[in-house]
């Protein structure tokens, strides 16, 4: 006799003596297929099988989520991590007279979940999960999260992969609204010419507010960014002298034609015929459009609150007419000659130069070893001097003091290049570099 499993198998016809057609039977029912990720629906996310700590990781804007992790993973990971974690267990075995009690743990942390998760996911082996290309805006709240708690050591195999994708990052459309992202990634990071790189855009987008601060060119103030507690006096210094120097450009040669006072030869006109007709004309065609763009009368450096690429690009834009003699060919005219407007702004945007004390490169080395990033040239060369000063000074008598003495000389005597590491990192858990 069948049994009932094989009478009504989906593959199984009924045979009838009467050759009638066969009737299918009915198909057992199949379980749905879930069409999402169940773990992207739970309300907690785990990340090892024997994960034993509850993580609530609060955003700036309050809400809450929850990581399911194992506390061992995270002591090993970050100093900070295993500081919170030892001290709450030391608390609970006070209170509970030296007993463990049997109910779960929980560590509340703040940051940005996703970030905090990408860094869970690597301390629990989980690298397929790691993004291999992040955008910017992940690598810098990577980058606020790894500096917070002090791990940066885990970011070793993918630092310098995701850094190059922003060898080019100067040359972005947003460049000016996003390099303080850029900025931070590279400071956390260790990579020197982006840095600098970063730094110098913010140099050239800066501009004052009507409250008098200093902002970038969406209108955020620098002082909000998070940034080496030193850079915001470095910028703000940088851009004020360069926009004087610029103006200063632009001021010399309209009070010098306007003076009536032109020397001999010309230091306008390159042809060295009709030199006072050829300034005249010159001086007389870029009056208006100096005026157009607010830079005549130049104002004082003081009162110009526009940007130095502002600037620039305004004084591009000033063309000069060029006078023609009616006894010159059409080659001899005067078209080549020019107040040198451009030529000053970029003689004054190449000596622009952003100094780097002791603690800055000291800070960048460092992290450069720790994320595996490759040194620059200007970075080896500065390891290189650093041993060399220190081999020489380990044979003096008084070595320490020796080494302060070259950290001030190295600074200029302005820069906070006393300043230990942990001094450093307690800044940056304060949200300054």
């Amino acid at each position: 006799m069948a049994s009932v499993e094989e009478s009504i198998s989906p593959i199984e016809t009924i045979e009838t003596t009467d050759h009638k057609e066969p009737t299918p039977t009915t198909p057992r029912a199949l379980t749905p297929i879930p069409e999402t990720d169940t773990l992207s629906e739970s309300p907690a996310t785990s990340f090892h099988p024997d994960a034993d700590l509850e993580v609530v990781i609060t955003k700036a804007n309050g809400e809450h989520t929850t990581y399911i992790v194992c506390a061992s993973a995270l002591a090993c990971a970050s100093p900070i991590w295993r500081t919170m974690l030892y001290q709450k267990a030391a608390c609970d075995r006070g209170a509970n007279n030296g007993t463990k009690q049997d109910r779960s743990e929980t560590m509340k942390l703040t940051g940005d979940p996703e970030a905090i998760g990408v860094l869970f996911r690597i301390i629990h082996y989980d690298f397929k999960h790691v993004p291999k290309e992040p955008t910017l805006d992940k690598m810098f709240e990577l980058a606020k999260s790894v500096c917070q708690y002090r791990c940066a050591h885990v970011l070793y195999p993918w630092a310098g992969q995701w850094v190059a994708s922003l060898t080019n990052f100067v040359a972005e459309v947003d460049c000016y609204s996003e390099c303080h992202k850029a900025l931070h990634v590279a400071w956390t990071f260790g990579e020197l010419k982006l840095y600098r790189e970063t730094v110098d855009a913010l140099i050239v987008s800066a501009k004052i507010d009507g409250n008098g601060k200093i902002v970038n060119i969406s209108g955020q103030p620098l002082e909000d960014m998070i940034m080496p507690h030193e850079l915001l006096e470095v910028i703000t210094e940088t851009r004020a002298s360069t926009v004087a120097k610029i103006l200063d450009a632009v001021k010399a040669p309209i009070e010098v034609l306007s003076s009536g006072e032109q020397n001999q030869p010309s230091m306008y006109c390159k042809v060295g015929k009709d030199s006072q007709a050829c300034e005249i004309m010159m001086l007389g065609s870029v009056i208006p459009a100096l005026t157009k763009a607010g830079i005549f009368p130049v104002p004082k450096p003081k009162n110009f609150t526009g940007s130095i690429e502002a600037l620039k690009n305004s004084l591009d834009k000033v063309k000069t007419i060029p006078y023609v003699g009616k006894e010159w060919m059409p080659h001899m005219s005067h078209e080549g000659c020019n107040l040198g407007f451009r030529e000053s702004v970029m003689t004054c945007l190449k000596e622009m130069m952003v100094p780097l004390g002791a603690g800055i490169m000291s800070w960048m080395s460092d992290q450069a070893n720790i994320c595996g990033i490759k040194a620059t040239r200007e970075l080896e060369k500065w390891r290189q001097r650093a041993e060399e000063s220190l081999s020489e000074h380990l044979t003096n008598s008084r070595p320490v003091q020796h080494l302060e003495k070259q950290d001030q000389e190295e600074c200029g005597g302005d820069r906070d290049s006393e300043s230990t590491k942990d001094d450093q990192q307690e800044n940056l858990q304060n949200g300054k570099f």
